[in-house]
């Protein structure tokens, strides 16, 4: 049978996805393998320079571990330990930038939220900026988002009294707070 049909001028009918497949396959497969490449030159990127910024954290030279953050970030915008990296070496240079070191540890909340490292991290800042109310909001939010925060609140967020809310009957809804950087990326301004 095989002898008979090699034989012929016919050729099977194949279906139009599979021809389709056969053509991708034989033109443009370069073409995913390319951005498979970006993609893992990029992760290694972020690998070497946090690396580089944790080792420099380690031996005291934050203002170097800042920097490598800062590339690391320029590299992936979307990795939370890139902005925690950064967040923790603000807040412990000389002359600590607390302002950068909250914005960049909110980006970290916003990126992760249910990561207690980056929402102590942020308690720290919150802690040296005296801002109170703030730290209740993060831990509120945090506890929301699903962060194991029961050391700072073992009995979860504040919810209002009967008395403060307008409808009584209603449980109280969840914080609208966000980080300061997941508002910038959902558009609205802080």
């Amino acid at each position: 049978m095989l002898a008979e049909w090699v034989g012929t001028t016919r050729r099977p009918v194949l279906p139009a996805w599979l021809l389709r497949v056969c053509d991708r396959a034989a033109h443009g497969w370069m073409d995913g393998f390319a951005g498979d490449l970006d993609m893992s030159q990029r992760a290694a990127t972020v690998r070497y320079h946090l690396g580089r910024g944790r080792l420099a954290r380690e031996a005291g030279r934050y203002e170097d571990g800042a920097a490598e953050a800062r590339l690391a970030i320029a590299a992936n915008a979307g990795n939370p330990w890139s902005y925690s990296l950064l967040g923790q070496c603000l807040l412990r240079q000389h002359q600590p930038d607390l302002v950068e070191a909250r914005r960049a540890l909110e980006r970290a909340c916003a990126l992760d939220p249910s990561n207690g490292y980056f929402v102590r991290l942020l308690l720290e800042v919150l802690d040296a900026q005296g801002d109170r109310a703030g730290r209740e909001d993060a831990l509120a939010w945090a506890w929301w988002n699903g962060a194991p925060v029961e050391r700072w609140l073992p009995d979860g967020p504040r919810i209002p009294s009967r008395e403060t809310r307008p409808d009584a009957e209603q449980p109280a809804p969840a914080p609208a707070w966000e980080p300061t950087a997941a508002r910038l990326t959902h558009g609205a301004v802080a």
